[in-house]
């Protein structure tokens, strides 16, 4: 694989939307190589780029309704006891009760009978015709999108940000970087004179935000001054809400949660239940990209649906992976369980790169069943280690199916434990949360359960999803004993829900950890920290946070550099000496391989500090510059 220097995998060239007249051809545009040369020296950056423009093109007529007689789909591919024209999303219809049950099933307490046939096959002798997409042009679209942007200020229109070959920089920064990293939209037949204009800024902005050009991220952020409005005033702000809205939406809140600003981030925080909201009372197919009746074979309509219904999934599973990541390393409330999810797994990846109609037609026979995610999830905690035939982003899903159910066990810990305590004070007697709680038999089950995940990251095919997935086991492993949140508050950064932090919530946090402190697990905690350290730090070029194509690992380094200090800081005090952080993490991993030797030294964490410090400077994020800020005062504190 190649890398940036920052360390986060990149294809060698930029991706592009296919050429139509090589529809018939496998899509090569995210064909990676296995070169370690520094891709730095192998592109030329995006804003150099000289890309010359055809003229543009006329605005596509209003397409005719495809009929859906004629062809027989699998059950997969079927609205169950819907009108054709609405989409599920989530199934919230169970609420809490529905939660509960299926945290009982996960962990085998009583059976899942829910049928789970996936013998049905698509009849594949289907004509071979000319793919549904229409043809992909440059970005001719230029008008549209200003258009759709008309309420901007007049300077911002006509900022070097919507220069054609800048804008084609951007889209092949989104579909190199974040598309490979979360594949929702469908490269092969995306087109952009069917794509709404304002999913085409969300791409657009999200793309800009790897820009080596200051000026493309400014102008970025101040279109995101107004293009969530935008969105929400186009009149799709309702259910069933189409598929490029929710599309539009999901990136915008990805790109403000973690590429903008503090405010922003909140704001899209707020707005997340919203649009979870919407999904959950799903969503309509788009007119966007529908053929004309006259010239789509029955080949082309079942795939032209097939991509709309496994668009429809991903989109689903993209805001899943959101809320329990986000709600697990920012600390949000989670919106969404597992007992919302009841829908196959992502499709395998050749299949869903399947440029033309006859190579999807050949992909699809070829690959296996795709599975549920819920059975998975079961087995996963269970050891029982997931089918190699599972695509990168399907592991990924799952990955995050368990930071999921470790967050509602933690919820369900401590609202039994609330209730206890309230009893006993009832009585004025002494709280004994064990007498509901049980043991925490079930964190051992989830720990287990990520190391059989692990085995996920061994692949023959690089993936950026798999790559972002690194450090997210890592945290994955921490986040069922330890609460990050708590480290953040310890260390005096600044809340991450706006409000200041009273002494009394600094008090708590600091308790919970010497509590973690003192418990054996706290090793092992320690032990995927400094890995996490190693792997990001240690084994490439010099790291940059500020050029990481992989949103959530700078993050993580952050808050793996605080446990490693409230750890030295809570069981050894300040430090009297300072050492090299390459010095620190070897001795720390000597000393935790040595299980009957008390650790010494924890506390020598100012070289670290220092390089995690440096690495995290010149990022763009603005929580990202906060926490370079608390880094320097516990250096400050530490030395004085």
């Amino acid at each position: 694989m190649s890398y940036r220097k920052s360390g986060g995998y990149v294809p060698d060239t930029p991706a592009s939307p296919p050429d139509p007249q090589q529809m018939d051809l496998p899509d090569t545009s995210l064909d990676m190589t296995l070169d370690t040369v520094d891709v730095a020296t192998q592109q030329t950056p995006p804003p150099q780029q000289n890309n010359s423009m055809t003229a543009p093109l006329p605005m596509p007529s209003i397409p005719v309704p495809l009929p859906l007689d004629g062809i027989e789909y699998p059950d997969f591919l079927q609205m169950p006891e819907m009108d054709a024209s609405h989409h599920v999303i989530f199934d919230a219809s169970d609420g809490a009760q529905g939660l509960v049950e299926d945290l009982d099933w996960l962990f085998g307490n009583v059976p899942f009978t829910e049928n789970l046939d996936m013998s049905q096959t698509l009849d594949m002798s289907l004509p071979n015709d000319l793919p549904w997409a229409s043809p992909n042009s440059t970005l001719s679209q230029q008008l549209r999108i200003l258009d759709a942007l008309r309420t901007l200020p007049q300077d911002l229109l006509e900022d070097q940000f919507f220069d054609p070959s800048n804008l084609k920089s951007f889209l092949d920064s989104y579909f190199s970087n974040y598309n490979a990293h979360f594949p929702i939209l469908h490269q092969a037949s995306f087109a952009l004179q069917d794509t709404s204009p304002l999913l085409l800024v969300a791409i657009l902005t999200l793309g800009a935000t790897l820009s080596p050009d200051p000026l493309h991220y400014r102008a970025s952020e101040r279109i995101h001054e107004s293009l969530r409005w935008l969105i929400f005033s186009s009149g799709s702000f309702q259910p069933p809400a189409p598929l490029w809205y929710l599309q539009a939406l999901l990136l915008v809140q990805a790109c403000e949660k973690m590429f903008s600003t503090r405010k922003r981030h909140e704001m899209a925080h707020i707005f997340h239940g919203a649009v979870i909201t919407l999904m959950r009372r799903g969503g309509s197919y788009s007119s966007d990209g529908t053929l004309d009746s006259s010239s789509a074979s029955s080949a082309e309509r079942a795939w032209h649906m097939w991509v709309e219904q496994e668009s429809f999934k991903r989109v689903a599973y993209f805001a899943f992976i959101m809320d329990a990541q986000h709600s697990s390393i920012f600390g949000h409330t989670p919106a969404l369980s597992i007992s919302d999810v009841h829908f196959l797994l992502p499709c395998a990846d050749e299949v869903w790169d399947s440029s033309s109609t006859s190579s999807w037609k050949k992909a699809f026979s070829k690959a296996a069943s795709a599975i549920q995610f819920l059975p998975t999830l079961r087995a996963l905690l269970a050891r029982r280690p997931m089918p190699s035939t599972c695509s990168p982003f399907a592991r990924f899903v799952l990955l995050h199916g368990l930071f999921n159910v470790t967050k509602h066990m933690q919820a369900r810990d401590l609202m039994a434990s609330d209730i206890e305590t309230g009893r006993a004070s009832d009585h004025g007697a002494e709280s004994t949360p064990s007498s509901i709680i049980g043991d925490d038999n079930w964190k051992e089950i989830l720990d287990r359960a990520i190391d059989t995940w692990s085995f996920s990251l061994m692949s023959q095919q690089p993936s950026l999803s798999l790559e972002a997935a690194r450090p997210l086991h890592r945290m994955a492993h921490v986040t069922i004993y330890v609460n990050l949140i708590d480290f953040h508050t310890f260390a005096g950064a600044p809340s991450l829900t706006g409000s200041s932090t009273t002494r009394h919530e600094y008090t708590k946090a600091k308790r919970r950890i010497q509590m973690w402190c003192q418990k054996p697990i706290a090793r092992r905690t320690l032990s995927h920290r400094i890995l996490l350290i190693q792997e990001t730090m240690f084994t490439r070029n010099q790291y940059r946070a500020s050029l990481d194509n992989i949103a959530p690992r700078p993050w993580c380094l952050y808050h793996a550099t605080l446990i490693l200090w409230a750890f030295g800081i809570l069981t050894e005090g300040k430090p009297a000496e300072k050492i090299t952080a390459e010095d620190y993490l070897v001795h720390m991993l000597s000393g935790l391989m040595d299980h009957h030797t008390q650790l010494k030294g924890t506390n020598k964490t100012l070289g670290l500090i220092s390089v995690v410090k440096d690495s995290l400077s010149d990022c763009r994020w603005e929580l990202l510059q906060e926490a370079c800020t608390t880094l320097g005062k516990l250096i400050e504190s530490s030395a004085s």
